[in-house]
């Protein structure tokens, strides 16, 4: 995800398992984006990080996959980079660091809602592509380590687009309407009783999104006046980009599944 150092407006089993502690670690750096400011970032800071973080993976996943790994992620945070750009918001360079995942800090706060929605969507929707070119290289090739890293894209992109708090699905909703983060917290609550989530990192997330969210229904947060005075129409189109694209991804995890084996499918040789 990207952070723009900020908790609001006004505010300065396998591989499964491992890729959800990846997935939660991103967003944790967004809380933990002050440390990232006291380290000298320079231009050469993402390829450093991006190469610290393939040889980290690669002792767990191997080489091919842990660069693919990488490689997704990139391409998600290039997606956020590119709605900056065309935003004129100044940023840091990107960092990964390995397990905790990577982030892109502004140097100043998006000027409204509909801006933070844009930029936060950017990610997922540039992410959700680069799965998409891994699984389309996979049907061609009969990859399987394609239609794993595909099936690691669609993840990482869909998690991300959960509405809680600082996530980026949480950045979006918000610029909706605030209610809609309380539904984010609850969907999460709903993954974390049904067993379908056992992360720590996941808990903090989920009660970081729970007091911003609470705040902001209450009347207490500190916004920035008409920070979140964005026209119908931006509600909409921002809400319709959304929804499709979380279909989207459902869909093609889905197709992708249908091909994908399992590690135990790999290891008894079953093609």
């Amino acid at each position: 995800p990207y952070s723009s150092g900020r908790r609001g407006p006004g505010q300065g089993r396998d591989v499964g398992r491992m890729a959800s502690l990846f997935a939660a670690g991103t967003v944790l750096m967004g809380k933990t984006k002050w440390i990232l400011a006291g380290l000298k970032l320079t231009k050469m800071m993402p390829l450093v990080s991006m190469v610290g973080t393939s040889v980290a993976y690669s002792f767990f996943f191997g080489w091919p996959y842990a660069v693919g790994m990488v490689g997704l992620t990139f391409v998600h945070e290039t997606g956020h980079a590119v709605a900056l750009r065309y935003y004129n918001i100044p940023f840091n360079p990107m960092v990964m660091v390995p397990f905790m995942g990577a982030v892109i800090v502004t140097k100043e706060l998006p000027r409204n809602a509909w801006q933070d929605a844009v930029v936060a969507y950017g990610g997922p929707a540039l992410g959700s592509a680069g799965a998409l070119g891994c699984a389309a290289a996979a049907a061609a090739t009969d990859s399987q380590l394609l239609y794993a890293l595909a099936d690691f894209g669609y993840m990482i992109n869909l998690f991300n687009l959960l509405p809680i708090g600082s996530m980026d699905g949480g950045r979006i909703a918000g610029a909706v309407h605030p209610s809609l983060g309380a539904l984010g917290v609850l969907a999460g609550g709903g993954l974390i009783y049904a067993g379908a989530v056992h992360n720590p990192i996941f808990y903090l997330i989920l009660g970081t999104g729970a007091y911003s969210s609470g705040r902001r229904l209450l009347g207490y947060e500190d916004e920035v006046p008409g920070y979140y005075s964005i026209s119908t129409g931006q509600k909409v189109k921002i809400s319709a980009a959304y929804v499709g694209l979380v279909a989207a991804l459902l869909v093609g995890m889905s197709q992708n599944n249908k091909k994908r084996k399992t590690p135990r499918q790999l290891e008894r040789g079953y093609y």
